[in-house]
């Protein structure tokens, strides 16, 4: 017998947010108790915070609080509920938190080369760098003014595991978040690309594509929490209170240089 668990769920901890019906935590009976399942029908791994409230129950992970449900798995075991004291009342809920991707992650790959996201023979200014102050505060995102339709190249190898590509409003208010239209790669070492106010309908892949780096993704636009148009790129590991941005090196000019993007800087890529 299969029952839902009564479940709180903690505001959402990533921009792309983890949809209702492709993830769920449940329980099954095993007489007696109960055994926790997750299902998690995305394409990169869920980490979870837990917090149980048990009577007369005992978790068999103990105090253990996180959780990273794998991709495409529809009944992946959290632990079990045993009751301790037979012919005593019992019950449980719980609330959690979820985050895109493994929380459990730091050895990645800190050296990675990336490769600039556009054509060979471009160059574009990044108009906002890292902890830029109108909507990079506290985040290593990078934005590349660029004209609208301007090709958009993978700067990584990777899975496509998100597109967003059906809005076509946009304002320079944070409001306007809700409206943006992007692509996120996930990468062989569990971090992820996003990038961002590609233009309405403006993808090449669908998601659980795979991707070569230099391949032609998308098409730049201004859609979302834009002030004209242009690329927002970050790179990012997963976060409960937010995205974990990462810094990224990228070659330049015929890729003889690995550098650190500056705000105010133009880049060529000629490679």
């Amino acid at each position: 017998m299969k029952r839902i668990l009564l479940v709180t769920l903690i505001g959402l901890s990533i921009t792309c947010a983890v949809k209702a019906q492709t993830f769920k935590i449940f329980s099954e009976n095993k007489n007696p108790g109960y055994v926790i399942y997750g299902s998690n029908m995305e394409l990169y791994p869920i980490s979870i915070s837990l917090d149980l409230n048990i009577t007369n129950l005992a978790f068999s992970e103990g105090e253990k609080k996180i959780f990273v449900i794998p991709p495409k798995v529809e009944k992946y075991k959290i632990g079990e509920l045993n009751i301790k004291e037979n012919g005593s009342k019992y019950k449980f809920s719980y609330t959690y938190r979820p985050a895109m991707g493994d929380v459990t992650i730091t050895d990645y790959d800190r050296s990675f080369e990336y490769d600039l996201p556009f054509q060979k023979g471009k160059s574009y200014k990044v108009n906002q760098g890292y902890n830029g102050t109108f909507s990079h505060q506290n985040e290593n995102a990078i934005d590349f003014t660029m004209p609208e339709g301007t090709e958009i190249l993978a700067a990584r190898d990777g899975i496509i595991v998100q597109v967003v590509q059906n809005n076509t409003e946009s304002c320079a208010k944070e409001e306007c978040k809700k409206y943006n239209n992007y692509i996120t790669i996930m990468h062989a070492d569990g971090t992820f690309a996003h990038y961002a106010h590609i233009k309405y309908n403006g993808s090449k892949y669908k998601p659980g594509d795979t991707v070569k780096k230099g391949e032609l993704i998308a098409y730049s636009g201004s859609v979302g929490w834009a002030a004209g148009p242009h690329l927002h790129f970050v790179c990012f590991l997963a976060g409960f209170e937010k995205w974990n941005s990462i810094e990224t090196k990228f070659k330049i000019d015929k890729a003889d240089k690995v550098v650190t993007l500056q705000e105010g800087s133009t880049y060529l890529r000629d490679y």
